[in-house]
């Protein structure tokens, strides 16, 4: 086992938020957006969180690639039609071997309990945007559930785009700390 991974507990959301300020900063460079970048970064911890418990031998370097993958997963969702890539719950492919049967399905839809986890999960995040300041509930929910851009929400509300940024860190750090809470009560 490496030293990093000799420091940090038996958690790699440990290493996620020991290197939580470095993770923001190499995500926020990829991607030119404070918010996103948190998003991402706030992704990877539930990620991290949800992995086997063994650490791996470079448990900086996974959790970096875990960042770097929900990047590139953060573009291709944002980046493609969801007429084009729909989420499947199967897929079939044609087999061309002989002796095979033609159609091979795998089942891509989540077991009972991620479903259940994810259900918890939401309560929770729906619990603490409605503790949230009106402003701040206001703008995430334009952000997060109408899908507008910061310019666009600035616009709307005849406030800056950093106070737009501003409220949208603040309600994702809210978010991120109620998910740490409920998951340290477990």
């Amino acid at each position: 086992m490496s030293e990093i991974a000799g420091q940090v507990s038996a958690s790699l959301e440990l290493v996620v938020e020991k290197y939580y300020d470095d993770l923001l900063l190499f995500i926020g460079r990829r991607c030119g957006s404070d918010v996103v970048a948190e998003e991402i970064v706030q992704e990877t911890w539930v990620r991290a969180k949800n992995a086997p418990v063994t650490i791996p031998e470079n448990p900086r370097a996974y959790v970096f690639r875990i960042a770097r993958n929900l990047l590139a997963d953060h573009y291709r969702r944002h980046h493609n039609s969801p007429e084009t890539f729909g989420r499947l719950t199967h897929l079939s492919v044609p087999s061309t071997h002989e002796g095979l049967p033609g159609i091979v399905e795998i089942d891509l839809a989540p077991s009972q309990e991620d479903v259940a986890a994810a259900q918890q999960e939401l309560r929770i995040i729906s619990q603490t945007v409605e503790a949230l300041p009106a402003k701040c509930r206001q703008v995430f929910l334009m952000y997060r559930g109408e899908e507008l851009s910061m310019r666009e929400i600035s616009e709307r509300l005849d406030v800056s785009v950093k106070t737009v940024e501003n409220h949208i860190r603040k309600a994702m750090l809210e978010c991120r700390r109620s998910l740490q809470k409920a998951h340290a009560d477990n």
